[in-house]
């Protein structure tokens, strides 16, 4: 049994101090005949007098100096998501003559605020920012004593087991990590005994679970980044296993390639195999024997294969791994191809045709492989021109149905009368015309594969109920039949339009839209992705000069720059590659001038008065770096945002040798 804070009266609470103190002294006396007294705290004095904790202390340790002090509170996860609900609390406990802190994993208070007067009293026991309260510091205590047992508790008076803390009360919560569950400090509320309050105890509670839940909300992101992390990966080795794990190495995601080979080297799926073998303790050991860094090689020998480590950080938090599988013909592949960014070596086959590597389209590119092993419909956003079609069949490639078909119609193609049939086929004798043995749809085509439904947003609206019920029912009817046909489809569908504006104007179904919208990506326009034009000119270049047999031709500088940081690009990478075939075509000379793009270029490259400016040609470069000044160098730059590519691109050099020019006049990068 144990006695409840249930009255405040000052009668009960000195009766109750005088019981415990009398429990305290027959306790240290091994004398029989104790009174009731919570569980929590006659084991935390069992504790304590293993631990050989002097009763008689009046004080804990003193606590560290300042620096040291600023980094154990700047390191602080907990710390940094959890001042402002403690502060909002403070706010609300401010004249209630209690001191709010909150401590750490090992009972330092790295968080301390309440009552002026109240904070200089319990400065007579080291009760201040940075000192330790754990139970091996200062005995049973609600900081310590929670820390111990993981559970919230009330520590009044006596409780206590040094004497000097016996003139206060403290109610702490553990405050646990939504993940591993580990306990990452407390929240604690301290006063004087007389103040002592029942619910005090519930306050806490509730704040320990608000600080919970911001860490929750933070491990969302974490989780978002990590899963962002995998996918990358996965671009990056096509060929190898991957796994994402977690912050305490238990697997959350991974790729057919890693599940394969387990199954292959085990007999037994990843996850039966992992809880057997207990990996998630494996990893851990070899996470702590070593120092920490980014990447590390490892052996794991019940799959009798190297492995990559590679630690994800957000921030200066470590928030999970991604383990990487090497096969065995692959064995020796060096740990330091992590480092290896050579998008051309690392993108797999089914990304070759999609040329970047800025952030947005790597970003399309991680989202599509997150949904490429999953059955639902994907809804793929995206200006004409934007390479739609091109993340289709990229998605298709890297699924689980690759070795079926896949299938594209342009629903904005197809005359209105015939749509029917091409989706959902015919059987003989339909109509006059119709092929004698009838004929299959799109739907069946492709069938265990995916069908692509481009510019669905021009899909009439007496064919969307169609399509919702297909979609639904997962079976299609043909024209002139009655017997329905199984289909297990993938649907990839494609629009320009904004689909949400088109269901306000009531031309396309609200039913049928929310059907396809279960995931949206959206494919970014050329004018937002300038980091990757110039990698699709060179690679449009090169595919051209191929095709047609032609020497390797060259941009003009003038007009190089347009391309990449002025012009808008309307028709995005359609218009860039018609435009580059029509170059390589006409150019002379083995040089792309302005006359050899197409009028719509010329035109607004000619109406833009910047580019006209007087830029230093690449045969007069040595004649500008004797003759000018530094002021003209710096107005080049100025000139180009600060953009040293661009400058150098300007002038005809490499970035090196603008590097030297700028450090040889004093500037740096």
């Amino acid at each position: 049994m144990s006695w409840q804070l249930e009255t405040s009266s000052p009668r009960g609470l000195i009766k109750h101090r005088k019981l415990l103190e009398e429990n305290r002294c027959r306790f240290l006396d091994h004398s029989p005949g104790l009174h009731p007294i919570q569980t929590i705290v006659y084991d935390s004095w069992i504790r304590c007098r293993q631990f050989g904790i002097d009763p008689l202390r009046h004080q804990t340790e003193d606590p560290p100096n300042g620096s040291d002090l600023e980094n154990i509170i700047g390191c602080s996860i907990l710390h940094k998501y959890s001042t402002a609900t403690l502060n909002k609390l403070l706010i609300q406990a401010e004249k209630t003559k209690y001191l709010m802190t909150l401590c750490d994993t090992n009972g330092r208070i790295i968080y301390l605020g309440g009552d002026r007067q109240v904070k200089k009293q319990a400065e007579k026991m080291n009760f201040v920012l940075g000192s330790c309260w754990s139970e091996e510091a200062i005995g049973t205590n609600a900081i310590g004593t929670s820390l111990k047992t993981g559970y919230p508790v009330q520590i009044f008076s006596a409780e206590h087991f040094c004497e000097g803390i016996h003139d206060w009360v403290c109610s702490s919560s553990p405050v646990r990590d939504p993940v591993t569950k580990e306990v990452l400090g407390v929240i604690d509320i301290t006063g004087c005994w007389k103040e002592a309050q029942a619910h005090t105890l519930g306050m806490v509670f509730m704040a320990s679970r608000v600080i919970e839940h911001k860490l929750y909300e933070q491990s969302l992101l974490n989780r978002l980044q990590l899963l962002e992390s995998y996918s990358s990966f996965v671009l990056r080795y096509p060929q190898n296993g991957v796994i994402a794990l977690d912050a305490v190495f238990n697997p959350i995601e991974a790729n057919l390639c890693a599940r394969r080979l387990i199954h292959n080297l085990t007999g037994k799926d990843l996850e039966t195999i992992w809880k057997e073998q207990t990996f998630t303790a494996i990893l851990v050991k070899q996470h702590k024997s070593g120092q920490p860094q980014e990447d590390y090689k490892i052996f794991i020998e019940q799959f009798g294969t190297p492995c990559l480590i590679q630690e994800i950080y957000r921030g200066n938090q470590r928030i999970g791994s991604i383990l990487i599988l090497i096969p065995l013909d692959q064995r020796t592949t060096p740990s330091r191809a992590l480092h290896n960014d050579t998008w051309t070596k690392l993108q797999s086959a089914s990304w070759s045709k999609i040329v970047g590597k800025s952030s947005k389209i790597l970003s399309a590119m991680s989202q599509c492989n997150m949904v490429a092993q999953t059955n639902v419909p994907v809804l793929l956003l995206g200006e004409s021109g934007s390479g739609k079609e091109l993340f289709a069949q990229a998605i298709h490639e890297i699924s689980d149905r690759r070795e079926g078909p896949f299938v594209a119609l342009n629903c904005g193609a197809m005359p209105n009368e015939l749509l029917a049939s091409e989706l959902f086929g015919y059987n003989p004798g339909t109509f006059t015309g119709a092929v004698k043995g009838g004929r299959k749809g799109k739907f069946e085509e492709a069938h265990q594969g995916t069908l692509f439904l481009d510019e669905i947003g021009e899909m009439p609206l007496r064919f969307q109920v169609h399509l919702l019920r297909v979609l639904q029912e997962r079976e299609i009817v043909r024209l002139g039949g009655s017997t329905p046909i199984p289909v297990d489809v993938k649907i990839i569908a494609a629009t320009h339009h904004n689909l949400e504006q088109l269901v306000n104007d009531g031309v396309f179904r609200a039913d049928f839209y929310y059907r396809l919208h279960v995931v949206s990506i959206t494919i970014p326009p050329l004018r937002e992705r300038r980091d990757d034009i110039p990698l699709l000119i060179d690679h449009f270049l090169e595919q051209f000069a191929s095709k047609y047999s032609k020497p390797l031709p060259m941009l003009d500088p003038q007009v190089r720059d347009f391309l990449i940081n002025t012009y808008k690009w309307p028709g995005n990478v359609r218009e860039l590659q018609n435009s580059l075939e029509r170059a390589v075509l006409f150019c002379l000379n083995g040089i792309i001038a302005i006359e050899d793009l197409p009028q719509s270029i010329q035109k607004t490259l000619n109406d833009n008065s910047s580019w006209t400016r007087n830029i230093v040609s690449p045969a007069n470069w040595k004649e500008f770096a004797s003759s000018h000044k530094k002021e003209a160098l710096l107005n080049l730059v100025k000139e180009s945002g600060g953009n040293l590519s661009a400058t150098a691109r300007q002038l005809g050099i490499a970035r090196t040798t603008l590097y030297r020019h700028l450090e040889k006049y004093g500037v740096k990068k």
